[in-house]
């Protein structure tokens, strides 16, 4: 803290009190409990420290309370005390210290706590379905409630809660929490608890504890019992006794109790949804008056429900018919007879069989006159008494039957005159005729009887038409009966072939036709699709195979597969017959040429002049390529095509298309040809010196001599040779090899030195010009051969021309150029020295000089070229112009 200066009357006296302050901070200090708030059970014990941060070394301290301090501990600035037999339900003792006079305290906040020995669940009455009831729990001698938390449990659902947090007490005390429920069907043994949970933390700990489970008891009786039987029972019958309770809940729970005159009835109890039942069965029962009761219990709840039952005796009437037997038309007497009844209200009616009433009265005694009809024979007539009970009537009858005898008779009712049966059905024959005495009927067709008692299994042999008669005492009566045998569709082979032949192109229609009796409804199927049967169609091949038809009639049904063959002329494609085949030299091949066709075709194919038969494995050749005419052949046509086999195979090179030596010559362009077999056509690459040149690319060679290595390539493989290349030239002439000008001595044998350059070596011939012979051999020469000679070399690739001028000279020449050289030399003898030298030195291995150079400088020339230039012989060396 900064002090600012200020100039105030009081600045000085500031300044006083902070110094005074600053001195008494130095004796400040605290004193501390621990725990602050401890937890601890009712007449249990706790240690409590007390302690400063006092520097006195003397400061006094100590607890006041009015527990029990059992024990104390202490030290430097502290003090430790054991309080026990805790029974105070809020205690809190003091710590305290002085400190140089200064005197402070501090408190600990003990929370005494009792938890309770058991929770209690008041007992809950069974329950009644839609009323209110209140669940109640207890927890007695708990503290401190301000900690509690009670909850009310169904089974593991909260139904209710409670705390307690704004109680300040802190005595332990009974602590009741209630809950009110509205019983419903669904609670019935359902499970409830109350827990209480005594939360001290977070100085103590949680505590629970929790009731036992009650089962919660419901029940629904809303309505009363229902008792149903009859009011009235004839005396020793039976009569059945229900009890029913509708509503009910739990209905199995129910408890049924039924006595008629005061004595219990065996009964049987069943139950459906909430309705119960009880079940008894009353006999042997003497007219009278009798109490019914039912009395039913569920739960608290007891009904009952009462009847009265009258037992009363009404025997049957009797019925008489004079007389029981009579012709038709004759007149009886029909008395019906209820006279041993002592019962009041008893009413009395004859009625036939059809319930048609003939007669009635009030009265215990009725009688009829009838007019006896031929169907009254064998007719039921019925006496009926009736008998009024307490709003309820009885009615018992007796019955008895007149017979009346007439002539035989046959109706539509008694023999039908048609009928159909089913063939494999057992039928009877039905022909019966009226009459009485009973007639006897016989039916025959084709003059054999048929049994009319038995029945037989049916067959098509049934159908026609019976003559029937019925026989009795009094007279016979005739009837005609048609019968009609109906029977399954059958397909029968003849109707319906199960193997069919078509022939493309002409027009055909299904054949197949069932019998059966209704007609039979007929449909054939192929690859899904409805054929028409009755459809004439074009045939193609898609007609042909295999047909599902299938006949229906009201009888049943008949399947059949009937296949169709389709049969055609040859046809042959690229799929079985290829145009182009390519084979390879060396492989196992099949000539693969086949024809579709129905029958199938055979094929023969011709090359050459040759015939081959497809289908058979052969080692291929190259002679086999070529284009073979193959022809197809059935019953229904030809067809013919041509088949091209190209045969390949690998590079094959010979002298022909490649030769081993080859010669080239100088200055032509280069014919340089290596060429392989193959096909594919083979790329041919030659390499010398390691420089490849393509020659399937037109790329040449160059005039080299020397061998190339040359290599033929295509997909089946490659072939290699060597070519050795010899480069050859025409004949060629210069001064080298044939001095255009030559000086001869005449006397002296020369032959005309005159070569040629070329390969093969040329051959020389010169010849003077006006000359018919060549000059060849060496000659003794004359001044006479002076002249100009052709010389021509000669070789196979050419011819070379070559002009040569010969001068012979002789000796008067020689003297003058002696003469000539002597006095040259003379004039310049010291400086021509070194040219003399140089003459005859380097001229004389020359051989030639121009005279008109030598004559200018004075130059002597060496004539004779085979001798040294120190003879005697000089001349000058003319130049042809």
């Amino acid at each position: 803290m900064k002090l600012q200066r200020l100039w105030h009357p009081f600045s000085w006296c500031s300044l006083f009190l902070l110094l005074m302050l600053s001195g008494a901070e130095q004796h400040a200090f605290d004193v501390t409990v621990w725990p602050e708030n401890p937890v601890v059970e009712h007449g249990g014990s706790l240690w409590l420290n007390c302690s400063t941060s006092c520097q006195e070394a003397d400061a006094k301290g100590g607890l006041e309370t009015s527990l029990i301090k059992e024990r104390r501990d202490n030290g430097t600035s502290w003090a430790a005390f054991q309080l026990v037999n805790i029974t105070e339900w809020a205690p809190a003792p003091e710590c305290f210290f002085s400190c140089y006079g200064e005197h402070k305290s501090v408190r600990a906040n003990i929370v005494v706590y009792r938890i309770p020995e058991h929770v209690i669940l008041d007992p809950v009455p069974m329950m009644e379905v839609g009323k209110v009831y209140t669940l109640t729990c207890r927890v007695p001698s708990i503290a401190p409630i301000q900690n509690l938390t009670m909850t009310l449990l169904k089974g593991k659902e909260k139904l209710h809660m409670e705390t307690f947090e704004n109680h300040t007490a802190p005595e332990a005390s009974e602590v009741v929490m209630t809950h009110t429920i509205t019983a419903q069907q669904a609670n019935h043994r359902e499970e409830i608890t109350c827990q209480a949970a005594l939360d001290l933390r977070p100085e103590g700990q949680p505590f629970e504890k929790t009731s036992r489970i009650q089962l919660l008891q419901v029940f629904a009786f809303p309505k009363d019992p229902q008792l149903q039987t009859l009011r009235y029972i004839e005396a020793h019958t039976t009569m059945a006794v229900q009890c029913e309770v509708a509503g009910a809940f739990p209905a199995e729970e129910a408890q049924f109790d039924l006595t008629i005159a005061g004595e219990r009835l065996n009964f049987s109890i069943s139950v459906l949804g909430d309705t119960a039942r009880a079940q008894a069965q009353v006999s042997s029962l003497s007219a009278g008056k009798y109490e019914l009761n039912c009395t039913v219990s569920l739960g608290p709840v007891i009904k009952s429900a009462m009847e009265t039952v009258h037992v009363y005796s009404f025997p049957e009437p009797s019925l008489e018919i004079h007389p029981s037997q009579t012709l038709v038309n004759n007149p009886v007497t029909i008395i019906c007879d209820s006279t041993t009844t002592e019962l009041p209200s008893i009413s009395l009616r004859i009625k036939n069989a059809s319930g048609r009433t003939l007669a009635s009265g009030d009265q215990h005694l009725l009688q009829l006159t009838h007019i006896a009809q031929k169907e009254d024979d064998g007719r039921e007539f019925v006496c009926e008494a009736e008998l009024t009970l307490g709003g309820d009537t009885i009615i018992k009858h007796t019955s008895t039957s007149l017979t009346v005898f007439y002539v035989p008779e046959m109706d539509e009712s008694t023999c039908p005159s048609n009928h159909t049966w089913v063939e494999g059905m057992q039928q009877m024959f039905h022909c019966m005729a009226k009459g009485n005495p009973k007639p006897s009927v016989v039916c025959i067709k084709d003059g054999i009887t048929y049994n009319l008692e038995k029945k037989e299994v049916v067959n098509q042999s049934y159908a026609g038409i019976f003559n029937c008669s019925a026989t009795n005492e009094l007279s016979s009566s005739t009837r005609l009966v048609t019968i009609h045998v109906e029977y399954g569709p059958r397909l029968r082979e003849s109707g319906c072939p199960s193997n069919q032949t078509w022939v493309e192109g002409s027009l055909q229609k299904f054949t197949c036709q069932a019998d059966g009796v209704p007609i039979p409804k007929l449909s054939c199927m192929k690859d899904g699709k409805v054929h028409d049967v009755r459809q004439v169609q074009n045939v193609t091949q898609s007609h042909a195979g295999v047909y599902h038809c299938n006949a229906t009639n009201a009888h049943g049904s008949s399947s059949k597969m009937v296949t169709i063959d389709v049969e055609y002329g040859p046809e042959m494609d690229d799929s079985s017959c290829p145009h182009n085949l390519t084979w390879i030299v060396g492989a196992e091949q099949t000539f693969n040429c086949f024809a579709g066709g129905n029958p199938g075709p055979t094929v023969k194919c011709i090359k050459d002049g040759r015939a081959y038969s497809p289908g058979v494995s052969q080692h291929v050749t190259k002679e086999q390529a070529g284009t073979y005419r193959c022809t197809a052949t059935n019953v229904h046509g030809s067809n013919i095509r041509d088949v091209s086999i190209q045969i390949e195979y690998k590079p094959e090179m010979d002298e022909s298309s490649c030769p081993t030596n080859w010669t080239l010559v100088e200055g032509v362009p280069p014919t340089f040809e290596c060429k392989a077999e193959g096909v594919p056509p083979p790329e041919v690459v030659c390499t010398k010196d390691g420089i490849s040149y393509h020659l399937s690319q037109l790329q040449g060679i160059p005039v080299h001599n020397g061998i190339f290595w040359c290599n033929a390539t295509n997909r089946h493989g490659s072939a290699t040779k060597a070519v050795t290349v010899a480069v050859e030239s025409k004949p060629k002439m210069d001064e080298s090899s044939c001095p255009s000008n030559q000086t001869w001595l005449e006397g002296t044998l020369q032959s005309l030195a005159c070569e040629a350059n070329g390969t093969p070596t040329p051959f020389v011939l010169c010849t003077k010009e006006g000359a018919t012979e060549d000059f060849q051999k060496e000659q003794n020469v004359s001044r006479n051969d002076t002249g100009i000679y052709q010389c021509k070399a000669t070789n196979g690739h050419g011819t070379e021309r070559w002009m040569v001028a010969v001068q012979v000279e002789y000796h008067w020449l020689y003297i003058i150029v002696v003469i000539a050289i002597a006095g040259a030399t003379m004039l310049v003898l010291g400086g021509m020295a070194g040219v003399i030298y140089y003459l005859k030195s380097t001229a004389c291995k020359k051989g030639e000089y121009n005279v008109r150079d030598a004559e200018n400088s004075t130059e002597a020339t060496c004539l004779n070229r085979e001798r040294p230039c120190d003879g005697d012989i000089y001349g000058i060396q003319l130049t042809r112009t």
